[in-house]
């Protein structure tokens, strides 16, 4: 009876084993919780963010929308707005009227420079973990002001023999050189 008993868990265990190698079951349990990690600083980040009450700042932003969008530009923020986009490879500021593309800026959101905000940023994250959670590869944070330092969204697949792993990112971008303006 003992014999039987340690075989039947030993096929089991070789069984879970072997079931993980194969189609890596795991990775969505990992997914999952890196999700409900992003989310939970998420929320300690925009509460830090709104207790700075900061109105006037600049940073400089890096990144693609898979061949919609590249950014790669400074931007000033006063009053909680965008008024000024100097393109870090062009050396005149972009005029207000040219910060959208007409064909991309309401749905993409990194074609549309009016969403470079902190305030922004927060809500496109927000959303996107409400619409399509599983799509986050990364997102962090500011440790002194809570702002998003880095986002990548996109498609990850498990990665076990027979489910290799894919990643595709479709938007991401870092922010950098972020200063205080009076």
């Amino acid at each position: 009876m003992i014999w039987k008993t340690r075989t039947i868990v030993g096929v089991v265990f070789i069984g879970l084993i072997l079931m993980q190698f194969l189609y890596d079951p795991l990775a969505f349990l990992e997914q999952n919780i890196n999700i409900g990690n992003i989310q939970t600083i998420l929320i300690k980040a925009q509460a830090q963010w709104d207790s700075a009450m900061i109105q006037n700042y600049a940073f400089e932003i890096h990144g693609a929308s898979q061949s919609i969008c590249k950014v790669n530009a400074s931007i000033e923020v006063q009053d909680g707005a965008v008024k000024k986009v100097q393109p870090l490879n062009i050396n005149s500021a972009l005029p207000p009227d040219a910060w959208a593309d007409p064909d991309w800026g309401n749905e993409v959101f990194l074609c549309d420079y009016n969403h470079f905000t902190v305030p922004q940023m927060f809500a496109m994250l927000g959303k996107t973990l409400e619409n399509s959670p599983f799509a986050i590869l990364d997102a962090e944070f500011d440790p002194q002001y809570g702002f998003i330092t880095q986002f990548a969204d996109g498609i990850s697949a498990s990665h076990g023999w027979l489910n290799l792993q894919r990643q595709s990112i479709y938007n991401e971008f870092q922010v950098s050189n972020f200063k205080i303006e009076q």
